[in-house]
């Protein structure tokens, strides 16, 4: 009897032994991994993640896509699990030359030209597989989209990264003021950067996804719509405006235009602070059951129609 219980109790201690063990362990990795976790500060936002991500993907990229792609089309391909893409622009051809809006050689320019903004920066379109990154596919994303392309056509741009909702609850003001909210930031943008010459607001629809998509030799794209208010005495080059850069989407092909609205009815904001520069622009890409593919090929078109208008020769 006293045999059995010396046994029982040495497979006790062992027992006791071994949670001991166990418990430090853990203890000692949930320890390493606090003290780690509070030394390092990464800040993944719209800003920075494109080349985050891009850097994350190393473990599974094909060589050929790092000169294949731009850094957008891999971030798509790579981290928004979009296996085949193909935006099916390479060049878009333009006419009717107009007048540029910049003097100097857009190409050569440091100093930044465009201003990307969203007056409803919530504005989301289809989520996919970039949620597992903490990434929403809003119309925020769209503006760094565009801003990358035209970057590569060599266009300085800034995309207005200030919060509308922070500026909203300062002031103690509602969602439909969020046009008075972007206003100040454009304001603050072109005090500190005088080069600005071309504003764009970039929003989405909320209409139905056949009503937003077209497709184009077998790729879809998300349609895109100029808004202009004609609630301010100096609306008419604003509308000159959008209906050329429309009819530069026209041209392209007229199923991704829906055209130019004209805004002068009661209850609608007439203004969408285009009275701030002649070169004020309201575009609606997409609609919230398009995926960022979509919005993406549509964006790239954009882009290159911006560049040509740009440079005088749209």
């Amino acid at each position: 009897m006293k045999a059995k219980f010396k046994g029982r109790k040495k497979i006790k201690l062992w027992l006791f032994k071994l949670i001991g063990i166990f418990v430090v362990i853990i203890a000692s990795f949930i320890l390493s991994f606090k003290l780690l976790f509070d030394n390092i500060d990464i800040e993944l936002n719209n800003n920075t993640y494109l080349n985050y991500l891009v850097g994350s993907s190393f473990g599974y990229y094909n060589l050929a896509d790092i000169t294949n792609l731009s850094s957008t089309e891999f971030l798509l391909k790579y981290s928004f699990g979009i296996k085949e893409f193909n935006s099916g622009i390479d060049n878009v051809t333009l006419s009717t030359p107009v007048t540029s809006v910049v003097e100097d050689d857009i190409t050569t320019n440091d100093e930044p030209i465009v201003y990307i903004y969203n007056s409803h920066q919530t504005e989301s379109y289809v989520t996919n597989i970039s949620e597992e990154f903490n990434i929403n596919n809003t119309v925020y994303l769209g503006s760094y989209i565009l801003k990358e392309y035209l970057e590569d056509l060599g266009i300085s741009c800034i995309v207005e990264d200030n919060s509308i909702v922070d500026v909203l609850n300062t002031n103690g003001w509602k969602y439909n003021s969020s046009y008075k909210a972007s206003r100040i930031l454009m304001e603050q943008a072109k005090k500190e950067h005088p080069s600005l010459k071309f504003f764009i607001d970039l929003h989405r629809d909320a209409g139905s996804y056949e009503r937003t998509t077209t497709e184009i030799d077998g790729i879809k794209y998300a349609k895109m719509m100029f808004v202009v208010g004609l609630k301010h005495e100096n609306y008419q080059p604003n509308l000159d405006l959008a209906n050329l850069l429309n009819e530069k989407i026209v041209a392209f092909d007229d199923s991704l235009s829906r055209g130019v609205l004209k805004k002068d009815n009661a209850g609608a904001n007439g203004i969408y602070n285009q009275d701030f520069d002649p070169n004020t622009i309201l575009i609606e890409v997409g609609g919230q059951y398009n995926n960022i593919e979509e919005v993406n090929n549509s964006l790239k078109v954009f882009a290159s129609i911006i560049y040509d208008y740009l440079k005088g020769e749209a």
